[in-house]
Parts: C-alpha cells; structure tokens; sequence
C-alpha cells in the first residue's frame, strides 16, 4: 500500500535526522581512530584497488590452513605466490618475507609453513574469537566494562554425521550450564546432520527436541540464557521458523523469551515478519514472554545464487541491492511501532552507520528504546562500533567463537567476512574511504534516502513459487533448458509428494507377454508408418512427451518409491531427467549444419532393454533417441520395475506418440525374451546393464547391433589439497546415494595417505555414514533404502567377506526382517589390484586404498577395465590439470560427487569396457545420430584450408581417384578441417553456468581400425584415412582375406597398417585395446568389442570425425562457498 504523503514527510524526516546522526557518529570514529586501525583500513583499501593481492588472500585462507602437513602446504603457498605475485597491498618489507618464505619453504617447510599459517590466524582473532573458556571469558568480561554485550556463535566442524551434531549441541548446552555466556546463537543445522525436507515432519520433530535441550540448558540460568536461532540456507526458511514457535509453544518455554533472525534479502520476510508478529501478540497476550526478531541483511547471497542456478530455480532473494535495502527499512518500521514491539523485540543487525541511526531515531520517535537492540559484528569496523556503543548506550556483538584445534572450520566465515569488506556496493567496502561529505558519503547517503522513499515499493512475498499441485505445464519452446528439479523445501510442494505417495500402486497391464505377442510386435515395427513422419512432427511429439511425463511426475515418483525402492528425492531427479532427454532430443539435428548435404534414414525396428536401477529415465531416453531418428521402438522393461515402465509409457501414448511407434511388451527373461533379440527384423538393440548381458546378447546375436552402456568401476581421488569436508559429504553422496545402485556409484575413494594418517579424516567418513538412516523405501525419512533383489553373489562377498589385510571402518549390516536391506559398509587395508578394486558391486559398499603421488592414484583409478565415471576432490589447479589430462573415464568429475549426470551438461557414456557401441554418450549432442542411416544427396558445403600433412595424403591417392572421387575427397578434407576447428577441437559448454563448468570434449582414439573386405570402396578407405590424419589417429587396414590391388595399393601408399586376420583374431586385437575403435562400413559379421561405427562412409565429417574420438564430460565446481571463481 503507498504511504499518505503525511507519512511520506515524516519518514523523510527521520531520514534526515538519521543522516545527521550518522555524520556524527562517522566523525567520532574517525577521530577515535588508533594507529593500528588506520593501518588496517590503509591494507584494506589498497585491497580493493589490487585483484590479484585480493584473491591471493583468498586462496591463502581458503587452501593453506587445510593443508595435513607442512610440506603440502609449502606447495600450494608456492603454487599460489607463482600465479598471483607477491600482493601488492602489502608493505615493501612484508612483500619481501612473503617471496623469501616462498624459496625458503622449498628446504624448511617445517618452519616456514607453521609461521604463515599461524599469521593468517592471528590476522583472523580479530573477527573470530578463541572458543577456550580462559580467552572467550575475558573477552566477554571486557565487553560487559564497556556496556556491551556478546553474542556467541560456536563454529565448528562441518556437521556431516551425528556425532559432529550431539558434539556441537554439547558445545552449546555447556557454554549454557557452565555461563560460559548467556546469550548464544545457533543454526538448527549445526544441531542435526540428517535433515531431510522429504521428511519434514521427521526432521522438526528431531530438530524440536535437540533445541528443547537448549531452552532447558537456558533456564538453568537467571535470569535465563538468551538462545537466537540463526538463519542461512533458503532451504531451512520454514523449518527454523516451525520448530521455533513449536518448541515456545509448550508450557516449558511459554514464559522464556528467546530469538530468531529473519532475513531482509529474502521478500518473504516481511510477510513471516507479520505472521510471527501476530504469533508472539497472542502468546504474551496469555502471559507469554515476548520473543526477539534480529533483522539482519542476509549473509548468504553467494550460495542461494549457486543454489538456484545449478537447480533452475528462480532466485530466492531479492536481485538487486536497493530492494534488500528497502525493505530491510519496512521491516525496521513494521517492528518499531509500540503495538508490535511489545511482542517482537528487534534487534537491528548492521554496520551501515546510516542503518543503525535511521533505527536509533525511529526506536526513540516511538519510545521502543528498550525494545530494539543495535548489533554488530565482532572485529568489524572497530572505530565506528565505538562511536555506536557511545551513542547507544549498549551494543550486542555478534562473537563468532572456534577451538584452536577446529581452527579450519572458521574457513567459510571468514571468506565472507573478506567478501562483504570487498565487495562494491557494500557500506563496508566504502568504509575504508568515507567521510562526511566526500564522495563515498554521497553515495551511500542517496542509496539511503532512495531506500527510505522506496520502502513500501519493494516486492513481497516469495519469489520462489513452484508449486506442483497447481503447474500448468506447457510445451518448452526455444532453446533447450533443463527442467527444475522439485524444491521440497516449500510446503505447497511438501503436501503435493505426500499426496501422491499415499495411493497404492495402481492396478495396470504388467502382464508378462507370449512368444506370439513378440511376433505380432515385430509386424507391428516392421510396418508403422513412423520412419516417414517429418522430423519437426517427431520433435513437436517428444515436447510434448516432455509436458505428459511432467504431469506423471508425482505418480512416476510414488510407483519408483514402491517398486523401485528408490526415495522421493531420487525419483523426482529422475523424472526431471527422463523429461529432459523428452526436449533436448527433440532438437537433434536443429542445427542447420547437420543439414549440409546430409540426409538420413531410421536403420529400423530399435528394442529397449533398461536396468531397474533407473526404471523412468533410462527406458525413456532410450526410447525417444530412437524415435527422434525415426525408428519404431519396442520396450521390453526389466521383470523388477515393469509398472514404472508401463506409467511411462502411457505418458508418451498420451502425448500422441503411436502405438505401433512404441510399444511396451514385457517379457520374461527365458527364450521368449531371447527371441525378440535375436530376431533379424530387429535392426539395434539398446542396452544398459552388465556387461556379461551385453555378451550374452552378442553370443545370441553375433551381427547384433548393440549400443550398450555395461558397467563401471568408479572411484574418486581425494588428495591432502582437497577440502575434507566437503570431500566426505560427496563420498557418502556418490558411494550410498541409492544404496550404491547406481552405475555410476564411487565404490572406490582413492585417499592420499597423508589424510588418512594425520587427520581425523577417515574417522568422520565413517561417522558421516553411520548417520544415514537405513530404512524402508516407504520411510520418507530414509537415505539408504532396500536393494530392488537381494544381493548377488559378487555382492555379498563384497557385503561380508574380507580380503587378506582388510578390515572394517563400517562394518554392512542386513536387516533381519528384509534381504535386500542393508547398512552401508566401508573397507580399508585395501590394495590395489585386489578382488574388490575390480569387482562391480552394484551395492552399498565403499573400499579405501591410499596412494602417495597423483600418478600412482591416476594409475589405480585407470587400472579396473572400466572408464564410466571418476572424480577428483583437490583445491590444487595443478592437481586438477594433470588429473583432468590423464583419467579415463566418460565422465569426469572435479569437487563435486560423482553421480547424478544431467542432460546437456554431463552427457553419460563411459569408455573401456563400460561401452560397447559408437560410444556416443546419452544426454549429449551425437547420441541421435547413432541410430540413423546416413545418406549424401550432395556434398558438403561448410569447408576450410586443411593442414599440409592432409593435403599430401590426398594427392597421394590421386592416381587411384578418378577426378570426381577426387573432388569428393578434397570437399571431404575441407569439410573436416571445417568441424576439426568448429567442434572437436573445442571444449563446449552449452549450459555456461556460473558455479560450475560442464565441458564436452573429444579425445583421440587409442589408435582406430578399418575393417574391409572384398566389396569394399576404394572412398571408404580415402575418406576414412583423411579423417583418421585430420584427427592425429593412427588407422590400421584390416580385412580377414585378401584385399584388392586397388585397396592394397592405397594402404600401401598412404604407409598405413595392413593386416589380414579373421574375425576372431581382430575382436581378440580390439579387446586388448580398450581405448581403440573400430570402423565397419558395413556390419561386422562376429561379436566385436569396443567402439564400434557400422555406418556408410560418408564426405560429411561432423558424422565422419566420430569414429575417430572418445567423447568426455567434465564436471567440475567453480565457487567456494558460493564465490565464483574462474578457475580452482
């Protein structure tokens, strides 16, 4: 509602009062200004104006106070000096240390490394107090003199596992019984390490007890303690707001007055402002006490941006500064007026001189001075908290507190004290240069008035608005865009999953289908019309596929939950990616360039055989890759999950996809299943299991046309310059995430042993997953949820048995009351070339082996057969480079876990053994492409200047070409030359995010092959070896008889590789060359390993370049504590 002019006026008064108070107050702080602190501010401004001394000091804080040992952190000290200099801010004299401390640390780690170190954490005592009771007592004591008092924040540990939870709760309920203070803040998630806002209810009820233990702690003092419950992550909006009046809501605490912070940045403050206003009326109405809103800007900016870009959500906050501000005054308004502040007291939390005058003027104009507080920082702005405390009378200063042996979990807090000193547009980043009157004055002055006048103007409520009960879904036009995950932290979301999770399964036709239903399918493939519908009529369908399975999205989840065992969390991601692959096929071959002269036809019948791992988004990427090429499809859905298949399924009948397009025929696994595969009017099959069904299928079916992605081995390096807490928080994620289903789960973490023996490193893993809760699917509460069949015999060895020199972190557990359902376990003593580095599980199982050098544990993590997916947790970017250089994996992943591929942005597929096929990877820009039949109704036009090497190997042929197979493999060379540079020379990063870098790169094939035969075409040999030269892939001949003199004489003068072996003796060649491929213009007539391209020879290299490279995704996060840094 706009404010009468009446109001207007008197609000522009205040605003001028406040602004000469503020003048007042600057002057004073100036002028009390020590010599120590005036050389501070100098550092600091000279901070801002030198970026690369900016971001050393980031690095600084951030990398070496991590470090398990001097030597390392010598390194990265070293590393960091090499690529940022000496900073520039700093004093000739100090700069000069800094570079001798450098060399030195080469020889005398031990001495240099302890001295910086200890150094950062003096310089870091000014803002974060000693948590030991002697120092934190004094300090407490001395503010008391000065009429101020301290409110204390524990820092501690990452809470990753309940044990770091019951140990932070202790903390705090001592600092309580032992009036070690009495007023003390807390976050709820530094009290539970489990919370789970699938299961909310769960969780509140958790979260209620631990904080009765503090309000029961508070009371044992009198007057009793003061307990504030901090806010940070948008996720814990609710649930802190919930468990808060829940918890004062009973008898107990009905007369003890206690607080909560409430956000500014977020525009649904204002609206909770008034609801809980209206809340604490009623309760100090009855004889309740009243409780304490601290009104703080919002600390937390960096991290909800990364939050909601990586999720495609909207942006929590406010976007812009102006509307924090303003309603950051409507909210200081709306709690000072006398009605409301007898119930709510405020505490005005800020450093922004113009901030706390504006609340000292208003606080008196409506006589509520003994109801609103002013806070500060500790250690911040020293001078101007004097002139405030003056003023005031009494401050309350926000203490952040740490043990001397937690030291590093203060990492984070100081980084964003840095950040808020730095950053342009803060009232703080312009302290450093402010006086009345001057420039920075004027600026922040207007910001001011302008927040004052626009108080009422900047919007309310939430910005988040997803609500699954009421979406309208439509039909995604434009560009691809991943779909947004569901947000169960808002309750309108909550309501929609427990509605939907409440139904029994459905009854639906799951029967089990007859040797003659296989046959009336197959004519039903071998006749639909749909290899002649328009490729923009197949794209139009597969969108709105993606709407149907958008609207199936809570029945999807609910039958997973049932039949697949998997969480809702799990399920709902899995939807989103099944709807994903729905709209990112639907483009292929949107780019004009695909067009040049190519066009294609479906290679025919393609048959769907899914895992029941992902029972949604694997079955339906699968399906529509083939449609979206024009091939009619046939789904034969693992015995385990049929009903998912069968719900997904309708929803692309419902979307107009035709039946004898797609369709479902459950099968069992018997001859009847075996006759649908081996049937020649089955022109592919698409595969994702293990790779002895991939065998099996080959062993039937020897010219079979498989495309399969078969297995993985995974593991993750995690090197002493990683940062521990968050390495553990992904390991748990990518080892027990599905109970270790997932093809692309760690069951290996490779650890330097330096962590593993001189830090507390392996007993927090093993805490950390001991606190996952192990349950039935149908808990919403469960992390770790039944197998979906009782394990196999690898499994279970894996579940029970140690090797020679093994022992148990975590020992696994089964449920005696369900086979399928077990605790996670953890092996250590491992070695390298052991059973169960090997070995895939399919489970909850995690083996450690520890390595010494990178090299060793690149080498480890390369030696299993496999290639799917690994990971790297380092803070070192010489440690990354090298690591990124020389894995072999699909897809890579860099500080972050390793599962949970996204459509566009990690498109899946692995190499090695973890792929059989072309290799084009799903989710990803050639995936379509593999199930079309190329045709080249005119040359390519697109073309540029091939190399010199390319051009002799072209005019080496020309005495075997005629002028016009000449001209066609001169357009072939400039057309390769042309996607060379455009495409796979380049790493590609289609969703440019911020937080997180997802670049799709080519790598060279380990050397390729060229199977021909007596038929072959002398332009299948010509084009095939330019692409192989433009590609720097050595290509061999082979042929299992002997070729023609034309063929031969070719070979021969291109100096390339003959050899004339039988099939048997060429798949035996291929399996010892894991990274090699293979290309066969025709199909192969004998079960082939590896990556196999049986297309027609083509001039168009975008298709032609392909057999000649490993496609790689690489994952890696960018930001640190949600700053966004370039490169980690």
């Amino acid at each position: 509602m706009q404010e009468s002019p009446e109001m207007a006026a008197a609000t522009d008064s205040l605003a001028q009062e406040a602004i000469t108070l503020a003048a007042k107050l600057l002057s004073q702080s100036l002028e009390s200004e020590t010599a120590e602190e005036k050389k501070d501010a100098v550092k600091l401004a000279a901070m801002m104006e030198d970026p690369a001394g900016k971001e050393l000091t980031f690095h600084l804080t951030d990398r070496i106070l991590r470090a398990p040992e001097p030597k390392r952190a010598a390194q990265l000290f070293r590393a960091l000096l090499q690529s940022y200099g000496a900073p520039r801010y700093l004093s000739g004299p100090d700069r000069l240390l800094m570079k001798l401390g450098s060399e030195v640390s080469r020889f005398l780690p031990t001495v240099v490394m302890p001295a910086i170190t200890e150094r950062l954490r003096r310089e870091s005592r000014k803002v974060i107090l000693p948590a030991e009771e002697k120092e934190l007592t004094l300090h407490i004591e001395r503010r008391k003199v000065e009429q101020a008092q301290v409110n204390l924040n524990l820092l501690g540990e990452a809470v990753l596992s309940e044990e770091e939870a019951n140990k932070r709760l202790e903390q705090n309920l001592s600092a309580l019984l032992e009036k070690t203070t009495n007023y003390l803040s807390v976050k709820l998630s530094a009290l539970f390490s489990q919370i789970n806002l699938t299961a909310y209810e769960d969780t509140r009820r958790e979260l209620s007890a631990r904080l009765r233990l503090l309000y029961q702690a508070a009371q044992t003092q009198q007057p009793p303690a003061f307990v504030n419950l901090d806010m940070e992550e948008y996720r814990d909006l609710h649930l802190t707001l919930d468990v808060f009046r829940e918890v004062l809501a009973e008898p107990e605490f009905f007369k003890l007055r206690a607080g909560i912070v409430l956000q500014a940045y977020l525009p649904d403050a204002f609206p909770l402002q008034q609801e809980l206003t209206e809340w604490a009326k009623k309760r100090v109405d009855k004889g309740g006490a009243p409780i304490k809103v601290r009104l703080v800007k919002g600390a937390n900016l960096a991290m909800e941006k990364v939050d909601a870009e990586l999720h495609h959500w909207e942006l929590a906050p406010y976007d812009n500064k102006a509307d924090v501000d303003a309603n950051y005054k409507r909210m200081l308004h709306y709690a000072c007026k006398p009605e409301n502040a007898r119930a709510v007291n405020l505490g005005v939390a800020s450093h922004n001189l113009f901030d706390l005058s504006y609340a000292m003027v208003l606080r008196k104009k409506n006589a509520v001075e003994n109801a609103v507080e002013i806070e500060m920082l500790e250690g911040m702005a020293a001078p101007q908290a004097r002139a405030v405390l003056a003023e005031a009378g009494k401050v309350l200063f926000y203490c952040p507190a740490v043990n001397d042996v937690d030291f590093e979990a203060a990492i984070a807090y100081l980084i964003r004290r840095l950040d808020e000193n730095t950053t342009d547009g803060n009232f703080l980043r312009d302290l450093f240069e402010i006086a009345p009157g001057n420039q920075a004055w004027e600026k922040q002055k207007q910001l001011f008035l302008t927040a004052c006048a626009e108080q009422d103007l900047a919007p309310k409520g939430p910005r988040r608005r997803q609500n699954r009960s009421e979406e309208k879904l439509a039909i995604q036009e434009g560009p691809f865009a991943n779909c947004p995950d569901t947000d169960f932290s808002l309750p309108a979301n909550r309501e929609w999953l427990a509605w939907n999770l409440e139904p029994a399964i459905p009854v639906l036709d799951t029967a089990l289908r007859s040797a003659a239903d296989v046959e009336e399918a197959l004519l039903a493939a071998t006749s639909s019309p749909w290899p002649q519908t328009s490729q923009s009529e197949r794209a139009r369908l597969l969108r709105q596929a993606a709407v149907e399975l958008g609207n199936s999205r809570g029945q999807l989840i609910a039958i997973m939950n049932k039949e697949a065992k998997k969480a809702p969390a799990e399920g709902d991601v899995e939807v989103s990616e099944a709807i994903d692959f729905a709209n990112y096929y639907a483009h292929s071959f949107s780019d004009p360039a695909w067009q040049d002269g190519l066009a294609h036809e479906a290679i025919g019948p393609v048959v769907i055989t899914p895992p029941w791992n992902f029972p949604c988004a694997i079955p339906c990427g699968g399906i529509l890759a083939a449609l979206a090429a024009g091939n009619p499809v046939i789904i034969k859905p693992a015995p385990e999950v049929i009903a998912t298949a069968r719900v997904m399924v309708d929803a692309l009948w419902r979307a107009g996809i035709p039946r004898d397009a797609l369709q479902f025929l459950p099968l069992p696994d018997n001859e009847i299943g075996q006759s649908l595969i081996t049937d020649p009017r089955v022109a592919a099959v698409i595969l994702t299991g293990s790779s002895l069904t991939a065998d099996l299928f080959l062993g039937w079916r020897p010219d079979l046309r498989l495309f399969a992605e078969t297995s993985g081995k995974n593991s993750l390096v995690i090197t002493s310059a990683a940062d521990p807490d968050l390495a553990i928080k992904d390991l748990v994620k990518s080892a027990f995430g599905h109970s270790g289903q997932k093809c692309s789960a760690a069951s290996i973490a490779l650890v330097e042993r330096s962590l593993l023996e001189k830090t507390s490193f392996l007993t927090r893993l093993k805490d950390a997953t001991e606190s996952l809760k192990v349950g039935p699917a149908t808990d919403p509460a469960s992390i770790v949820t039944p197998l979906v069949q009782e394990p196999s015999p690898d499994l279970l060895r894996g579940l029970t048995q140690l090797d020679e020199g093994e022992s148990w972190l975590v020992e696994p557990k089964v449920d005696e009351n369900d086979p399928c359902l077990w605790s996670p376990g953890i092996r250590t003593g491992v070695k390298a070339g052991s059973w169960i580095h090997r070995s895939e599980l399919f489970g909850p199982v995690l083996a450690i082996i520890p390595f010494d050098t990178l090299e060793e544990a690149v080498t480890i993590q390369n030696d299993t057969g496999f290639g799917l997916t690994g990971g790297i947790h380092s803070l070192d970017p010489v440690e990354i480079a090298s690591w990124r250089e020389k894995v072999e994996v699909g897809n890579a992943y860099l500080n972050r876990s390793i599962t949970g591929a996204i459509v566009q942005r990690q498109p899946f597929g692995g190499w090695k053994n973890s792929s059989l096929g072309p290799g084009g990877k799903a989710g990803g820009p050639n995936y379509v492409s593999q199930f079309i039949t190329p045709r080249s109704p005119s040359l390519p036009k697109l073309g540029s200047q091939p190399a010199p090497e390319v051009t002799t190997l072209i005019e080496a042929l020309s005495t075997n070409l005629s002028p016009e197979e000449h001209n066609t493999l001169q357009i072939a060379a400039r057309n390769g030359s042309y996607w060379m540079e455009k495409e796979f020379s380049q790493e590609h990063d289609p969703s440019a995010l911020k937080p997180e870098s997802n670049q799709f790169r080519y790598r060279p094939v380990d050397g390729a092959t060229l199977r021909l035969h007596q038929d072959s075409d002398l332009m299948d040999l010509a084009i095939s070896a330019v692409m192989a030269r433009l590609a720097g892939v050595e290509l061999t001949i082979s042929s299992g008889e002997q070729l023609p003199q034309d063929l031969a004489k070719a070979a021969d003068s291109l100096g390339l590789r003959s050899l004339q072996e039988s099939d048997s003796e060429l798949s035996d060649r291929l399996t010892a060359h894991p990274l090699a491929s293979l290309r066969t213009p025709g199909i192969p007539s004998t079960h082939l390993h590896g990556r196999n391209h049986h297309q027609p020879v083509t001039a168009h290299a975008r298709l032609e370049l392909l057999p000649y490279f490993l496609e790689q995704s690489l994952s890696q996060t960018l930001h640190r504590h949600g700053r966004v840094e370039e490169e980690l």
